[in-house]
């Protein structure tokens, strides 16, 4: 891909979400059609289970404080009496209370507009408030969603990154790579080796991931583009509460999907989570290197993770039309139990009925399904 840097200084983003925040914490909000943001520390993405970064109401980015701990090196003494955190690395000491906009950086206070806050047992705290006291830097990457978090020394390293600041490896590499561009650090070779899907009868048309990236049109600002609508829309589809979803809901999801007619088919999914009383929470991200042609569709993979913790019947439990399919192309399906955590990849099909938008950022997602064709999905561990 052309490389475009799009970097804004990461107190302005807008970050992932969380669901059910906004019912526990007034200083958060929470948008259900928030992307998962990701964190990219030194050319390497952040691994995050259920609890994944927020933002508070000055837009300001929260990260469990564990991250800070476990990948910034630096060691964490916490006071559940008196709730508060007493961070160091090297000769820089942070000192933060739950809620309070006053922190103490080497016993100098200093005063943000943002707060350390708890979220049930989760502690968050301001990432760029504690990176930059520790002398790291910060940035946003808009289009692609990502926040970079920069060590000292880091852009001296001997790493080869690709245009999205991500380290590339040359060891260890999945059976079929050669069939990429290039192989990433921070993915597993299980992402990679999931078969890529070929349309029936379009086998002369099918491009990998490495052909098409010779296409002038797989550039940033496309590639982007899809991204983005594919997030958002399973911010929607992942997110669902039957007691605050509405008609609103089936006006964003079918703005997002390349079809006939009118969002009639999400409406009645509305009406059936309320009747039904179903509750489903999650999150998935789209990468932007695993982008091929099927020989119908562009597809993006994508690595997502839910659970359902609510329903009355077990039916049409998420707004997908394979959601009950007991077998695809990679084998037996699950039955999806309540309160459990599951994960998977998906090849996001992109399609338009516009002729030449393959060629723009107008792709729109194409009879998309988490269940379907190559999908692999698996209970947490």
């Amino acid at each position: 891909m052309k490389k475009i840097v799009s970097f804004v200084i990461a107190g302005t983003m807008a970050i992932g979400s969380f669901p059910g925040l906004i019912s526990t914490a007034s200083a958060l909000k929470y948008d259900a059609t928030q992307r998962a943001l990701e964190i990219v520390l030194d050319g390497n993405k952040i691994p995050f289970q259920e609890v994944r970064p927020m933002m508070d109401a000055n837009n300001r980015t929260l990260v469990p404080l564990r991250v800070v701990s476990e990948n910034l090196g630096a060691k964490v003494k916490w006071d559940g009496k008196s709730k508060k955190a007493m961070i160091q690395k090297g000769d820089a000491r942070i000192e933060m209370k739950v809620n309070d906009s006053t922190a103490y950086i080497n016993g100098e206070a200093t005063t943000f507009d943002s707060r350390m806050v708890m979220i049930g047992s989760s502690t968050f705290v301001p990432l760029r408030f504690v990176s930059e006291a520790f002398g790291t830097e910060v940035e946003f990457d808009k289009g692609a969603y990502y926040v970079y978090v920069k060590t000292p020394g880091f852009e001296k390293a001997d790493v080869k990154l690709d245009e999205y600041g991500r380290e590339i490896r040359t060891t260890n590499l999945p059976k079929n790579h050669k069939d990429f561009p290039y192989i990433l650090k921070d993915i597993p070779n299980e992402m990679y080796e999931v078969p890529l899907h070929i349309e029936k009868g379009e086998e002369d048309k099918f491009m990998n991931p490495l052909k098409l990236l010779s296409e002038p049109h797989i550039n940033r600002v496309n590639v982007d583009a899809w991204k983005e609508k594919i997030e958002e829309y399973y911010g929607l589809v992942l997110n669902v509460d039957y007691k605050n979803i509405d008609y609103n809901w089936a006006k964003q999801v079918r703005n997002y999907e390349n079809m006939l007619g009118g969002d009639g088919e999400m409406k009645a999914y509305v009406d059936w989570v309320k009747r039904n009383k179903i509750k489903v929470e999650g999150s998935l991200v789209a990468e932007p290197s695993l982008v091929y042609d099927d020989g119908l569709h562009y597809r993006m993979r994508t690595k997502y993770k839910f659970r359902i913790t609510n329903f009355d019947r077990y039916k049409d439990l998420i707004y997908d039309s394979s959601f009950h399919l007991e077998k695809n192309n990679n084998g037996k399906l699950l039955r999806y139990e309540k309160d459990v955590w599951y994960e998977g990849y998906a090849d996001i099909p992109l399609g338009s009925n516009i002729n030449g938008a393959h060629y723009t950022p107008n792709l729109m997602l194409s009879t998309p399904s988490l269940f379907l064709d190559n999908a692999v999905v698996k209970a947490s561990k």
